[in-house]
């Protein structure tokens, strides 16, 4: 009886339980609390975004204020300083020297810059005496090292949600090609009446009042489209303002405005009734007087000499931090064959020359150059159909030879494939070229052909070569990995012997009988070479015995010479006699400093007790390290905590150049689903928090990066919410036995087929959405089984696509971090790319119609003679796909329906 009863009560007790499920179903209650928490996240973001705004507005209307005040009473009288000659003590030689041999004298390895303990001797198989060549006592040498900066950091602003009415569209002729742009209509009516302190204070508040916002987000989208840097912003802006002025007063008015909100610290002066542009320059820049205010010199654009003394003022616009870089480190990105002009040049032993594809606009451009410094041309990007057309050819003509051989024959095409001429007969004045340069004019001289050499020894065989000038001459040095016969020297620690690309058919190790017992100077160029150089060295260094398990994400170079890298790592590695283990199965991160020569100075993990990644990356000027890194959890170094967060956060790290940390802030920001949110922060080098700001990404145009300003202070800038996984959080789903992978994506490609999305896109859109919300794997027969359901002739009419996708197995993302294992680790060919065994990538989302693949290693493009690192591909819903590539970033469009049937 009792056993009934209790069935009865327990079946009772069922079906009440059951009543209650049916009445208050507790997944309809998790999704009520779910859509609660959302709408709620959605309240306080938007209360945050209108708090920002707020914030913004009137920080830099106050900001606005101050120097519109200031300019009433700031200006003073300062003197010009007459313009600088480029040094050349003696004319250039008029001819070129032609080399012709001495058999009764021997040239041994000689150290002119540095005393060293001499090295042994190798004679010349000669049966001649030697006779002894007197020099000079070794002295040390002057080093010039290349600040070959990035873009400068972006200015912050925010376009106004009224604005639309207000702006109309111009199209600037930027040296030949039109430049898309949209400004503020009232702007054309911008006017100076009397020049004057108080006209001046008046002009500012009248500019800052129009939606100037507008033109700078198209100016700056043009620019990075472009690769344009600094000077070209500055043309851009100069020629904007010739179409909407018509006085030159107006011009320079309207310029030095929008210089000063685009964050460049341009200052106007004035004398009688002209107003003149004064421009602060990073490098020292030549044949322009300029005026020396408060340590800086600012430099007189238009030039005139004239203008004796001017009144200007002394401080900046406080948003005003950056001078005028002229390096120029990415490649040119003008690509209009309407636009193209040819020129031809002989390889050794050739009889057909190469034809080289050039672009007027990017030869104009180059041609309105300042003249500046050496290192500026050094180290400046070539245009990409100049260098892979030249790449392509010359690469299989120094296949297999040794290095002396492969310098050889690259002596024997400077030497007798340029004809010769100094820049004073050419030009009737100095002019150094930029690496395109000596391809486009007729005649080129001694630096001209060191550009062009020290660039081909580096990229195409991996060696490091340096400029040396004599007092009135430059030449090139190559460090070979043996001893070489011949004139040379060390040059921090590295030795260095004379290769002249100007001295006709002499051979490595010659120098001049002109500069024979002269001491030159050494110029190091930022080399950054995909083979054999200084970089190759290290990452085989850190990767021996650590394969699989060590990765290297970010390098860059200190002011004092020393090496900085940064990556992850998981499992266990060994680093010199040190064994360091990733935390609890986890990517843990790492930073290492080297010398000069490639010597570790020190080692150091950064423990996630979930993965962290450094997402932007940069060195201070006196060795410190400063790092960007996403991560959840708790971060810890040397057993000290650094951060700890239960969502996933920023931390902006900073090292001393002991590996001690200086500087450590969680930035914790919360977003909703599909937002996103951006800051910047400013921190003196030794950690002081000078300024923490936040803004709604829809309204700013930004990136992480970590910038080093002229005053060494540390500009941090990133994203909260960009990369699923990385700025937030993804779900594990793809691993669940009852997900599937195949109609989770035909669910997305059925969404983006109502939007009309290029056919291909569609398909390429819903997998990368897939991967970038979902941790977990997908393997290669998911890919497959859809294509053969969607496109059946797809293998037919793609067969070397369809069986390299094939070849991928597994994909996963672990952390913001997706990884490609492709079938037996060999590498897979896809479309122009090769991808290797564990490559690393990043999925971005920066808008609702494009995806951008960022390629953190192992993906290489190109074709089968020459292939460069492959930086992201940039995917519109439309078809077109941008690829980045090389460290000059390169870009190349072309449209999907172009490489698939």
């Amino acid at each position: 009886m009792k056993r009934l009863l209790s069935l009865i009560a327990l079946i009772g007790v069922t079906l009440l339980s059951t009543a209650q499920i049916d009445q208050d179903d507790p997944f309809k209650k998790m999704d009520e609390q779910y859509k609660a928490r959302m709408d709620k996240m959605n309240q306080d973001y938007a209360a945050r975004m209108q708090r920002m705004q707020e914030e913004y507005d009137a920080r830099l209307k106050k900001m606005n204020q101050a120097f519109k005040k200031y300019l009433k009473k700031g200006f003073e009288e300062v003197e010009q300083t007459e313009e600088k000659v480029k040094p050349v003590e003696v004319p250039k030689p008029i001819k070129q020297p032609v080399y012709k041999p001495d058999k009764n004298i021997e040239v041994k390895p000689v150290d002119k810059l540095d005393p060293i303990k001499e090295p042994e001797r190798v004679d010349i198989p000669e049966k001649h005496d030697p006779v002894e060549i007197e020099l000079p006592e070794p002295v040390k040498p002057e080093l010039v090292i290349a600040d070959a900066a990035a873009f400068s950091i972006s200015p912050i602003f925010m376009v106004p949600d009224d604005a639309k009415a207000y702006t109309k569209s111009l199209t600037i002729d930027f040296f030949g090609s039109p430049a898309e742009l949209v400004v503020d209509k009232r702007m054309s009516a911008l006017t100076i009446k009397t020049v004057k302190p108080t006209s001046f204070a008046a002009y500012w508040d009248d500019f800052t009042g129009t939606y100037y916002q507008v033109y700078l987000e198209s100016l700056l989208t043009y620019a990075e489209d472009k690769n344009l840097n600094d000077w070209g912003i500055y043309q851009l802006i100069d020629l904007t303002s010739k179409q909407l002025h018509t006085t030159a007063n107006g011009r320079t008015m309207w310029t030095w405005a929008m210089l000063n909100q685009a964050g460049y610290q341009a200052k106007i002066g004035y004398s009688g009734s002209a107003v003149h542009l004064l421009l602060p320059f990073m490098q020292e820049v030549y044949e322009k007087p300029f005026y020396n205010i408060d340590g800086t010199n600012f430099y007189l654009m238009s030039g005139q000499k004239s203008v004796k003394n001017i009144m200007t003022y002394a401080a900046d616009f406080g948003g005003a931090t950056k001078k005028v870089d002229l390096h120029l480190p990415f490649a040119l990105n003008f690509t209009d064959e309407s636009n193209s002009i040819t020129r031809k040049t002989t390889l050794p032993n050739e009889s057909q020359p190469l034809v080289l594809n050039m672009d007027k606009t990017v030869m104009a451009f180059l041609d309105s150059y300042p003249p500046t410094v050496n290192t500026v041309y050094l180290n400046a990007a070539m245009s990409a159909s100049v260098k892979e057309a030249l790449y392509e050819h010359i690469q299989p003509r120094i296949e297999g030879k040794s290095e002396t051989q492969a310098v050889t024959y690259l002596l024997n095409y400077l030497h007798n494939s340029f004809e010769y001429k100094t820049d004073r007969d050419q030009f009737n004045r100095e002019k150094m070229f930029f690496p395109d340069e000596i391809f486009y004019y007729p005649y080129s001289d001694c630096e001209d052909r060191t550009v062009l050499f020290t660039r081909l020894v580096n990229e195409l065989l991996g060696l490091d070569a340096i400029a040396i000038t004599y007092f009135s001459h430059m030449a090139a040095a190559v460090s070979f990995s043996t001893s070489i016969e011949g004139y040379s020297f060390l040059v921090d620690g590295r030795r260095y012997t004379i290769t002249d690309p100007t001295y006709i058919n002499a051979p490595i190790g010659s120098v001049m009988p002109d500069y024979e017992g002269y001491t030159p100077m050494a110029i190091k160029i930022n080399n950054d070479s995909r083979l054999n150089n200084i970089w190759q060295t290290i990452a085989r260094s850190l990767e021996k015995g650590n394969e699989g398990h060590m990765f290297i994400a970010d390098r860059t170079v200190a002011e004092n010479g020393k090496m900085m890298v940064t990556g992850w790592f998981t499992g266990d590695i060994t680093i010199g006699r040190s064994r360091y283990t990733a935390f609890g199965g986890t990517r843990d991160l790492w930073f290492a400093t080297f010398g000069q020569d490639g010597t570790l100075e020190w080692f150091t993990p950064v423990n996630c007790s979930n993965n962290g990644f450094t997402q932007a990356f940069n060195a201070g000027r006196e060795g410190n390290i400063y790092a960007l890194i996403n991560y959840n959890g708790s971060v810890s170094m040397n057993n000290r905590r650094l951060a700890q967060s239960q969502q996933t956060a920023h931390l902006v790290l900073g090292l001393s150049s002991r590996a001690q940390p200086i500087l450590n802030e969680t930035i914790d920001f919360e977003v909703p689903e599909g937002k996103k949110l951006a800051f910047y922060g400013k921190y003196k080098a030794d950690g002081t928090k000078i300024d923490l700001l936040s803004f709604p990404t829809d309204k700013v145009n930004f990136e992480p990066k970590i910038t080093i300003d002229s005053k060494n202070e540390v500009v941090v800038r990133g994203v909260v919410g960009e990369i699923e996984g990385l700025t937030k959080e993804v779900p594990i789903i793809l691993s669940s036995a009852d997900f599937s992978a195949e109609a989770q994506i035909e669910s997305y490609m059925k969404a983006y087929e109502q939007q009309r999305m290029n056919r291909h896109m569609v398909a390429l859109f819903s997998t990368l959405k897939l991967l970038s919300q979902n941790g977990g794997r997908i393997s290669g027969i998911t890919v497959r089984n859809l294509m053969n359901k969607h496109n059946p002739d797809f293998y037919k009419e793609n067969p070397d696509v369809y069986k390299s996708l094939l070849s991928m197995q597994f994909v996963i993302n672990d952390g913001g971090v997706v990884k490609v294992e492709t079938y037996k680790g060999r590498s897979v060919p896809l479309f122009s790319m090769k991808i290797k065994n564990n490559s690393n990538l990043q999925i971005i989302k920066p808008d609702e119609d494009s995806y951008q693949i960022k390629f953190l290693n192992g993906v290489e493009v190109g074709k089968a003679i020459v292939w460069y690192n492959l930086n992201s591909i940039t995917l519109a819903s439309d078809g077109e796909m941008v690829f980045d590539y090389d460290t000059d970033h390169t870009r190349r469009a072309v449209n999907i329906d172009e490489v698939i049937n």
